[in-house]
Order: structure tokens, then sequence, then C-alpha cells
């Protein structure tokens, strides 16, 4: 798929599985979960929906990520995303998959993941709701002092509502948000495919509305020269095209 890495070899060495992938230059969306580096809406939404079509093609092909955040999705010098890093991901068919195996990073974690249970593609598609929420607030929505803080808060607690970070926001981000987050994961969006066509609906008309912020010009260049100061200006090349991974339960 166009917006997932692409992996040229898989193998084992003294003990150790291995992925070698494809080179990127380009830097993760930490990048902009800032405050003072937030993205244009309309950038925002474009980039989600990639995401949200990629994790779509996972999942029809059984493979759930399970460490969907910032840091593995990698936007490219043209906008295209790519979403990388799946070592944690499991085949959602495989028997050997066992519940009480916490994997993940905690901050975007679903609650299914905190309570250590299986998990299927609406685990991902709360994470990326996670991701969402901090690109248009620069916030996370759960926080805690402590890792067990976190993960209560994860699994009980509501999140701040976007329209007290940003009130004049439209409520169609709190819309989206809104179901991504949900606890229960019967009442998310039914798939990623569902997501992203909501996505593209709302890509279309902030396109229409603001057209030059999607314009082929408006690449991720120009975006650094605005602000340089706060982005690291170094190109964010993927690991040297290898990863090492110690093996986990798939």
């Amino acid at each position: 798929h166009p917006q997932i890495v692409t992996i040229y070899d898989v193998g084992e060495e003294n003990d150790l599985a291995y992925l070698a992938m494809e080179l990127l230059e380009g830097r993760d969306l930490s990048s902009f979960c800032q405050k003072k580096t937030l993205l244009p809406l309309p950038r925002v939404v474009a980039i989600l929906a990639q995401v949200a079509r990629a994790l779509d093609y996972a999942h029809r092909e059984g493979v759930v990520h399970r460490d969907i955040k910032p840091a593995n999705i990698i936007v490219l010098k043209d906008w295209q995303v790519k979403v990388v890093d799946f070592g944690v991901a499991r085949v959602m068919s495989s028997s050997r998959t066992e519940t009480g195996v916490i994997l993940g990073t905690p901050s975007y974690m679903s609650p299914e993941q905190v309570a250590g249970k299986k998990v299927d593609g609406r685990s991902d598609l709360f994470s990326l709701g996670v991701v969402m929420y901090e690109l248009l607030s620069g916030e996370k929505p759960f926080q805690g002092d402590s890792m067990a803080a976190l993960m209560y808060n994860i699994a009980n607690c509501n999140y701040r509502p976007l329209t007290e970070l940003r009130p004049k926001l439209d409520k169609a981000y709190q819309a989206i948000i809104g179901r991504l987050l949900l606890k229960g994961t019967s009442r998310r969006f039914k798939s990623a495919a569902a997501l992203a066509t909501e996505l593209e609906t709302l890509q279309r008309t902030l396109e229409y509305y603001h057209p030059e912020v999607m314009d082929e010009e408006a690449s991720i260049t120009n975006y650094d020269r605005l602000y340089g100061e706060v982005i690291n200006m170094r190109s964010w090349a993927y690991f040297n095209a290898v990863r090492i991974y110690r093996k986990v339960p798939w």
C-alpha cells in the first residue's frame, strides 16, 4: 500500500528478528503536535485520511498495528504519509496472541489494550483518535502523573473537550474524535474505511474553502521556512532502512 512503509526483507540472526525497510526522507508527526507548530486544519485532515486508508488496508489483510502514534506516522516532503513500525503488530486470526500482554505506547493505547485484552482494528482507530486530538490541540487527551494513573484515565475518564482548547474549532472535528475515543469498541467507527470516508468528505469541504493550504507548492519545505526556528530542520531518515526487533508475541 502506498501509505505503508515497504518491507524488503525479514530474517533472524543471533536470536534477533529484523526487518529491512525503505529509506524515508521527511519527519514524523511529533513535530506538529506542539501548540506552536500545529498544522492548518485541511492539512491535518488530509494526513489523517491517508493514515485511515493505510489502516484499512492493514486491517483487511488481518493485521492490527497496535502502536499508532505521531512518531510512527512519517510525512514526506510532498505531504504524502507513510505508516511505519509494525514491530508490535499482530495478525488478528493468530491464536498465539495471549490476553494479559500489554504492547504499545501508553499514551496512545486503547482501553482494551490497557486491560491486556485481545484487540482488533478498532483499537488502532482509538489510537488514531488520540493522534488527531493532539494534532488539533497540541495536548494529549489522556494524561497521568504515573503509568497507573494514565492507564486508569484511558480506561475510565473523559478527555477535555476540544472546544475548551480551541473554541472556534468546527463541531465536525469534535464529532469525529468523539466517535474514535469512545471506550466501547462497538460504538466507534466500524472500520478504518468508514473513518477515511468521513475524513475525505471533510477534506473536500476544507479544500473548497481553503485551496491555498493544499496548493502543490505548499510543500513541507515551505513550512520549514516559516517554522524553522521551532522544528528541527534535518531530514528524517527512517532508521537507515533497518530496524532490529526482539521477539514479541504476534
